[in-house]
């Protein structure tokens, strides 16, 4: 009998040891990840810094040591900012990768293209795109996470700035035609009319249009006393330029499109004096920041640029989850992902009721050579 319990020891023993030696084995092996972003199209303006920002701390974490001892393995993809071109590259990314964690899209008409996809397969998908139309609480996606404040928070302090700060009791509207840009209209209405105030006009822009004449003097017809600004950053730049041409002196705020290097380069003298609600300033003296911008710099010879802090955030958050959770398997890392506390580039990183891990924005105000922050709101 003793002989026996002996022996059913040993052998658990064995099996406990076989345990370890297997995850030790599978940590061993390459962690493949894939970044799905827009280098061409539609958005490609910013696929460069997701991808820089990113491999920053990828590169960081594998020169460390990589993730107890597994470096990660980056598989990149242009979704070209097409709904359907994304579901094509995810879906290779998913199920002929073998990925454990997807990052992007950064298009919110993208994201809600493919976001089911990690959801069949079971596969966390970190995103810094921003439109509310994802939040957990409108789609019940256990695996999809947003990197950087949602347009709910960002357009409701763009709002509250118009108003109790630039003073604005008219205000006209200007935005874009995808999803990124019209359910930012639906947040600046329902804001608005928190302080009993409507949009004497919103006028729409689509994606590559090159004049906006019509548009801005619809606005000024309707008497606007203040712009606010919710198109991507190239129709951005065509509004402001026209404004300063037409001579209509009235305050400019706009979202976090027009908070960009990508706005501020192709507006150039015109940006001078415009508000935006950014995801991220490279100005921020916080030490975190500070450094982020420096190894960035180092790295890739320029400042980083919004969101390319919420990628470098997003890759020190899975390698976290992975070390925390002592595997790779999806649901345990997404189960970890809505549990685990961070502090990275944005702060303090802690999934919410949205699936979002952050709520930062600044309110900054462009002096010709960068953005100066008014204030910081966590």
């Amino acid at each position: 009998m003793k002989f026996c319990i002996r022996k059913m020891f040993l052998v658990l023993i064995l099996i406990l040891l076989m345990c370890q030696l297997s995850f030790a084995q599978a940590l061993a092996k390459d962690i493949k990840i894939a970044l799905v972003s827009p280098f061409t199209g539609l958005g490609s303006i910013l696929g460069e810094y997701i991808k820089e920002g990113l491999l920053l701390a990828v590169d960081e974490i594998n020169a460390a040591g990589g993730v107890d001892g597994a470096e990660i393995n980056v598989v990149i993809y242009d979704d070209q900012a097409d709904p359907s071109i994304a579901a094509v590259v995810v879906r290779r990314a998913l199920f002929d990768d073998k990925v454990i964690a997807v990052f992007g899209p950064n298009m919110s008409s993208a994201v809600l293209g493919v976001h089911t996809l990690a959801q069949q397969s079971k596969i966390p998908m970190l995103v810094g795109a921003t439109s509310p139309s994802f939040r957990y609480t409108n789609v019940g996606n256990d695996y999809l996470f947003r990197l950087r404040a949602d347009d709910g928070v960002k357009v409701a302090q763009q709002v509250k700035y118009a108003v109790e700060v630039l003073n604005i009791k008219n205000p006209g509207v200007i935005y874009g035609s995808t999803d990124y840009c019209t359910a930012a209209l639906e947040v600046a209405k329902a804001e608005f009319d928190k302080y009993g105030i409507e949009i004497v006009a919103a006028e729409q822009m689509r994606e590559g249009d090159k004049d906006a004449t019509g548009q801005i003097l619809s606005l000024k017809r309707a008497g606007f006393d203040g712009l606010i600004g919710l198109t991507h950053e190239p129709e951005a730049a065509v509004v402001v330029k026209l404004m300063r041409q037409l001579q209509i002196d009235v305050p400019i705020i706009g979202f976090s499109a027009w908070g960009v290097p990508a706005f501020t380069d192709l507006a150039g003298a015109a940006a001078v004096d415009v508000y935006s609600v950014q995801g991220f300033n490279p100005a921020d003296t916080d030490p975190v920041v500070v450094k982020f911008v420096d190894d960035y710099k180092k790295k890739w010879k320029r400042e980083p640029s919004d969101p390319s802090q919420c990628y470098y955030d997003g890759i020190y958050l899975i390698a976290e989850a992975i070390k925390l959770a002592g595997t790779t398997d999806g649901v345990k890392l997404a189960e970890v992902l809505t549990e685990l506390t961070y502090t990275g580039v944005q702060g303090p990183l802690k999934c919410d009721e949205h699936h979002n891990f952050t709520d930062v924005c600044y309110i900054s105000q462009f002096d010709g050579s960068t953005w100066k922050i008014i204030d910081i709101l966590r």
